[in-house]
């Protein structure tokens, strides 16, 4: 609109300048403005974001247990070398992490998970599964002994109201502390170096499984040798608001020796080479299945699942006694097809039978093939396998049938 083709003036209250085209707007002619917007879209960010967003090449992010995470930084096949010739620095604060303490800390976590405790040692870690009353997996995770009477319990999904029910009757506190707790994986043949280098001394004598704490660059860190890449590594837990100081640390005495930031597909990809099975993805919580055929049992999920049958009392006790000389029903196994190029996997075949579901996928470049999670009949996953795949050619896609076999080991890089 222009001066010269401006309406007659309606509202002889309100001023228009004729030599502008902007005019004072009477708000009554609106509706008003809410505060708020209808809806409100939020981005849920772990402490490290501000330094793993930085690092991103691609803008390529993923939804991991709520949080936005960087799915890959700069490129899948540049940090899986990385990783397997020198050493790669992940976000993994995404993951539950719970504070156990108080007295009976130790007489509610033999409780609750299936392994004795009784041996673990202060600054150790050992894996365990936790069940329900019918011996169905409930979840599984990593627990730190901190002290007497001080555990971290590390899990892929929450478990805190289940917990908080079985902790009636014991003098023990359960608390989430997954905000406050940030947790760097620092994974690859060269890890110990990087630290060395951040300044980590005798890093080398830290056995699996075992941690202690550090000082890096000023700020405490609690340096555990553990992850889920099944190659040398180490996890690194510190306070929320020292995190993105300890990224850069690490990243500017690490990167003379190859050190790169990587994102949530290497992690994928590692735990598949790995065999590490993950909760809500490879397996279903009793608590979340429908049904009860779709949860697992331990021996189903794990080769040697550590059961301590001779444990007093804990959670599915009784049915896990029961079902132990049993074979199990179905087995996840991980199958290597045999295709050059990666495909998507779906269905598990014995001849034209469908046998099992495919869970997780990706192609491995220490094999140079396919591989994937798979639940499997018991009965079919001695006998001759094949996977039914979707091949992409251009704009189009056909399906393939490929050859399989099972994994009998983890891959070791």
């Amino acid at each position: 609109m222009t001066p010269d083709t401006a309406p007659p003036n309606e509202h002889p209250d309100i001023e228009i300048d004729l030599g502008s085209e902007q005019a004072t707007v009477d708000p009554a002619l609106f509706e008003e403005v809410p505060a708020e917007p209808p809806f409100a879209r939020t981005v849920h960010t772990t402490p490290l974001h501000i330094v793993t967003s930085a690092e991103s090449r691609t803008n390529r992010w993923t939804d991991w247990n709520g949080y936005t995470v960087p799915e890959v930084l700069t490129d899948l096949g540049d940090e899986y070398r990385a990783l397997r010739g020198a050493a790669a620095l992940a976000d993994h604060s995404p993951l539950v992490k719970y504070r156990i303490f108080g007295r009976d800390a130790l007489d509610y976590l033999q409780r609750l998970v299936t392994r004795d405790l009784a041996a673990l040692e202060v600054d150790t870690a050992v894996h365990v599964v936790f069940c329900e009353g019918r011996g169905l997996v409930l979840g599984d995770g990593l627990l730190f002994r901190l002290g007497e009477e001080e555990y971290r319990l590390v899990t892929e999904e929450t478990h805190l109201a289940w917990m908080m029910d079985s902790g009636e009757g014991f003098r023990v506190g359960i608390a989430d502390v997954s905000a406050t707790l940030a947790l760097l994986s620092l994974q690859g043949p060269l890890s110990a170096l990087c630290l060395h280098e951040a300044g980590v001394a005798n890093i080398d004598g830290l056995a699996p499984f075992a941690a202690r704490w550090a000082d890096i660059a000023r700020m405490p860190v609690y340096v555990s040798r553990t992850g889920a890449s099944g190659d040398l590594g180490y996890e690194l837990w510190a306070d929320a608001e020292d995190a993105p100081h300890l990224w850069r640390h690490l990243m500017e005495k690490g990167a003379p020796h190859g050190l790169r930031a990587t994102g949530f597909a290497l992690r994928e990809l590692a735990r598949l080479e790995a065999g590490f099975p993950r909760a809500g993805k490879d397996y279903l919580s009793a608590l979340a299945a429908v049904a009860s055929a779709g949860a697992s049992t331990p021996f189903e999920l794990w080769r040697n699942p550590l059961v301590a049958s001779g444990k007093a009392v804990f959670n599915g006790g009784r049915a896990l006694r029961s079902l132990a000389p049993v074979p199990p029903r179905r087995r996840l196994v991980v199958l290597v097809a045999d295709a050059l190029e990666p495909v998507s996997l779906s269905s598990v075949l014995s001849g034209t039978r469908q046998v099992g579901t495919v869970t997780t996928s990706g192609f491995s470049p220490a094999l140079g093939a396919n591989i994937a999670f798979a639940m499997v009949e018991d009965e079919a996953a001695d006998g001759e396998l094949a996977l039914t795949a979707t091949l992409r050619e251009g704009l189009g896609a056909r399906e393939v049938v490929l050859r399989a076999r099972i994994l009998p080991a983890p891959l070791k890089p």
